[in-house]
């Protein structure tokens, strides 16, 4: 990881001839950082040491940082509002008490505002590891923090069937407005899988926007409902990861392959169109596929990009990270995350077992 990190640097200082310049969509992008437990270190797959998170939290109250909340940012992405530069918002998922005792407070301490993706099964069961009602409702009463759904079990539902995905929303939803008295509008997707049918169910539901765990800046013209987020975790919460991510920039893809993230072929088609004012700016793409070679790159037209699988998918789960340089020390991203349905068939599989299998990876 330190290697590439510090090869993914080195480039940028090599690669001046035809970096991306600025796009007007960089003017109203954002990053979206994503933590699960705190200070548990023997959950190193979805845990952030402590010290780390204290490096982190520094970071926030700089002035070269601007944390807003993930509602404002939202709203501002969709009207093509600017942001400031380096504008992010912090999440956490699944409502830790970890993450409570030992980011959250110290978060409000300094007015810095975030957002709680939560499974109300864990709140009604107060088991100890995660936050109950009560707290959720002493949460919530403070202006500094907003809540977003998880399904009312924290589990994978991209294999089940419409009515187990609407009866796992429906319950959350009822459980959430009995209470906290709130309908959370943004919805997480748990260990960021989904499928196009889960996809296309959480819209119709009315949520406004849905996160994944692949990589990427969210931006005007992005797919809501497949926002990305980037997963501060043990093995890549390192200050050089984190400034990294904060100096991501979109990268504007349409006609993105497969359309569908739940694989049922394990040689799927990977492509995507980038805008045309990057069209020049292709010969510098980067793209890594997990646990695979690096993909053949072909260039279709200006500005179609298409990746050939050197051999077929066997993972569960296969990262897809592509990168261009931006200049100043700055990378465009595009990420994805796909399944493969036969090996996902289990439901309730917990999620340090799903996020070891592939952690994140950069190109």
């Amino acid at each position: 990881m330190q290697i590439c990190l510090a090869l993914l640097l080195a480039l940028t200082a090599l690669i001046r001839p035809g970096f991306a310049a600025g796009l007007p969509v960089d003017e109203s992008s954002a990053v979206v950082l994503s933590y699960s437990r705190i200070g548990e270190d023997a959950y190193a797959a979805t845990n952030l040491r402590l010290d780390q998170f204290h490096e982190h939290l520094e970071e926030f109250k700089s002035e070269r940082i601007n944390v807003m909340p993930l509602p404002e940012i939202l709203t501002a992405v969709s009207a093509q509002t600017p942001l400031p530069e380096h504008t992010l918002a912090i999440t956490f998922s699944g409502a830790f008490k970890s993450a409570y005792e030992n980011a959250m407070k110290p978060l409000l301490e300094a007015d810095i505002p975030f957002t709680v993706f939560f499974a109300s099964d864990n709140a009604d069961t107060d088991a100890g590891q995660h936050l109950n009602w009560k707290e959720l409702k002493a949460l919530s009463e403070n202006p500094l923090v907003s809540f977003g759904l998880l399904p009312a079990s924290y589990t994978r539902l991209s294999a089940e069937d419409d009515s187990e995905i609407l009866r796992q929303i429906n319950k959350a939803r009822t459980r959430t407005r009995e209470e906290l008295a709130i309908e959370p509008k943004i919805f997480s997707y748990p260990f960021g899988e989904y499928s196009a049918r889960y996809k296309t169910l959480i819209k119709d539901q009315g949520f406004t926007a849905a996160f994944g765990l692949h990589s990427g800046s969210i931006y005007a013209g992005a797919d809501m409902y497949a926002l990305p987020r980037f997963s501060m975790t043990e093995r890549y919460g390192n200050l050089d990861r984190f400034e990294l991510v904060m100096n991501a920039l979109p990268l504007p893809a349409t006609e993105i392959e497969p359309q569908d993230p739940f694989l049922e072929n394990t040689m799927p088609a990977i492509g995507f169109t980038v805008t045309p004012a990057l069209a020049e700016n292709l010969g510098n793409l980067s793209c890594f596929i997990s646990e695979q070679n690096a993909p053949t790159i072909e260039k279709l037209g200006e500005n179609r990009i298409e990746l050939r699988l050197h051999e077929a998918l066997s993972e569960e789960r296969t990262r897809v990270n592509c990168t261009i340089p931006a200049g100043d020390d700055r990378w465009r991203w595009l990420g994805m995350l796909l399944v493969l349905r036969e090996n996902a068939e289990s439901p309730t599989l917990v999620d340090e077992e799903i996020l070891t299998s592939q952690p994140d990876a950069l190109p």
